[in-house]
C-alpha cells in the first residue's frame, strides 16, 4: 500500500508570512492607542490641577494668569486652554494635540479630532467677578 505524500514543508512560513502584517497592525494600533490614553489623562490632570489653584485666585487677571502658568509649566507649548468664571464656580478647559506618529493625524482624513481635551470646574474660594 502507497504511503500518502507528506510533503508539508513550509508550511509554517507561509503561516507566519500571512499572519506577521496583521500582528505587526496590531502592535502599531497599540502604541497609537497608548498614546492617546496617556495625553488624555495628561490633559485631565492638567485641567485639574489648573482649576484647583486658580480657585483661590481672588481677581480673573488672577486666574487667568494661574491657568497660563500651570499650562505653560506642562511643558506643552501646543495646549489651548479657557477660563470661565460664574456662579461662584471656576471652569477650566484645555486642549492639546496628542503626542503620536502620523497614524493618528491620518484619522484627521476620516473626521477624527485631532485633540484632546479635558475640562474641570471648582467651587471659587473667593467672590470674582466674571471673565
Amino acid at each position: 500500500m502507497p504511503k500518502p505524500s507528506t510533503n508539508d514543508r513550509g508550511q509554517a512560513t507561509v503561516e507566519f508570512a500571512l499572519i506577521l502584517p496583521l500582528f505587526i497592525l496590531l502592535l502599531v494600533a497599540l502604541f497609537e492607542a497608548t498614546g492617546v490614553v496617556r495625553d488624555q489623562l495628561l490633559v485631565d490632570v492638567l485641567a485639574r490641577d489648573a482649576a484647583r489653584v486658580a480657585s483661590e485666585a481672588t481677581s480673573g487677571a488672577e486666574a487667568q494668569q494661574i491657568v497660563a502658568d500651570t499650562v505653560q509649566h506642562a511643558g506643552r507649548n501646543d495646549a489651548l486652554w479657557r477660563v470661565d468664571v460664574a456662579d461662584g464656580t471656576i471652569r477650566v478647559m484645555v486642549s492639546l494635540s496628542p503626542r503620536t506618529s502620523g497614524l493618528t493625524a491620518a484619522l484627521s482624513w476620516f473626521g477624527v479630532p485631532h485633540r484632546v481635551s479635558g475640562t474641570a470646574t471648582f467651587a471659587l474660594e473667593h467672590d470674582i467677578d466674571d471673565l
